[in-house]
């Protein structure tokens, strides 16, 4: 078993390292559910404040991940969240060879739209938009579910800012470049980030992290393919070089080459073999338990002969009350009559004794 936390969160494993710290898999041993849940070692006021931030970040969307709970022990902080099984759209990408078909990119790109949209609606600039932060559900090769995560350096626009003036929060190669000249966070830096995660997963080339970008040149791209032509309308919209110039989410979404792609998801021309697996799938030798964590079946005791079946009652789960047991009968032997012309020996030696006593009390009495 592993360390619990907080007496409630058994940590199973390690499954991502973000900029805030480390994401574990976690039994909550209370509820009884797996649970991804994200640990910080309070290093700083201002760290632990953007911890706190992330997890008031509560926008209930189909495509955002919603903190749950969060506990606290000594140094170190936890929040949890629900487990997204499928991975993320890196590890998607990788097992892909770099990119993804054009379908894929339209129905994520939508969808990661669609959350923006939901984010941005709160008053709040993600400002970590990446393929890491895009997580999935295990839908197999069904139409992808995404989830956007990790608001560890999201910001609302109306709060003070938690960076030093010449300090730039984001990942390079994924910001807008006003981001490296200190600009206030706004939504269009989001939708710049974005569409440089649909450039790379169209081309398979990570962007460079040397410094504030350069404009993007596309036009080395077109022409090899239609789907990837609309595509690449919709990128060039959304990485213009100037802020002013990009859509907002709604906006970009509503792009008639972005909706005639995600249209055609069952399109047999754009058919493909790809999958997202669930990647924490539970052992087929395994229950959960009401504390959450999963123990192993325990194996049927042998048949006893001729076929009588005698399997003990189940155990009650930790953590629950057994229901309350059968009133049992326990029959006392009955004594039993003494066989007729037998004295009990105990019955003379009585009356003897009493004899006794009344000759002495006799004595006194008279003497």
């Amino acid at each position: 078993m592993g360390e619990v936390f907080a007496g409630r969160y058994e940590l199973l494993d390690p499954i991502a390292t973000g900029g805030m710290g480390t994401v574990w898999r976690v039994h909550d041993r209370t509820a009884g559910d797996v649970l991804a849940a994200k640990m910080l070692r309070q290093t700083d006021a201002a760290m632990l404040l953007r911890f706190v931030r992330e997890q008031s970040v509560r926008i209930d969307h189909t495509h955002v991940v919603t903190p749950q709970s969060w506990a606290g022990v000594d140094d170190r902080v936890l929040f949890t969240m629900p487990l997204v099984r499928g991975g993320s759209v890196a590890g998607l990408m990788k097992r892909n060879g770099g990119t993804l078909p054009a379908r894929w990119i339209a129905v994520l790109a939508d969808q990661t739209l669609q959350a923006l949209e939901a984010v941005h609606a709160a008053g709040i600039v993600h400002r970590d938009i990446k393929p890491g932060n895009l997580l999935l559900e295990p839908t197999g090769r069904q139409r992808p579910h995404l989830r956007l995560t990790d608001f560890g350096i999201a910001v609302p626009s109306d709060e003070p800012r938690l960076t030093h003036v010449a300090m730039v929060i984001g990942t390079p190669g994924y910001m807008a470049p006003e981001q490296y000249a200190g600009a206030d966070p706004h939504p269009s830096s989001d939708i710049y980030a974005l569409g440089v995660v649909l450039l790379e997963m169209l081309a398979g080339q990570r962007p460079s992290s040397d410094g504030a970008p350069p404009p993007i040149d596309l036009s080395r791209l077109r022409g090899t393919d239609p789907a990837d032509d609309a595509l690449l309308d919709v990128i060039a919209l959304a990485t213009s070089y100037d802020a002013a110039d990009r859509p907002s989410a709604a906006d970009l979404r509503a792009h008639p080459a972005l909706q005639g792609l995600v249209a055609r998801w069952d399109d047999p021309a754009l058919a493909d073999d790809l999958d997202v697996p669930d990647e924490y799938p539970v052992a087929a030798d395994e229950v959960p338990t009401a504390m959450g964590t999963p123990s192993p079946v325990p194996p049927l005791p042998p048949t006893p002969a001729h076929g009588t079946a005698a399997h003990p009652p189940p155990t009650p789960a930790l953590g629950t009350l057994p229901p309350p047991a059968a009133a049992t009968r326990v029959d006392y032997p009955t004594p039993q009559a003494h066989a007729r012309g037998r004295t009990p020996v105990d019955a003379l030696l009585l009356l003897g004794l009493g004899a006794v006593g009344l000759i002495v009390a006799l004595v006194l009495l008279l003497g």
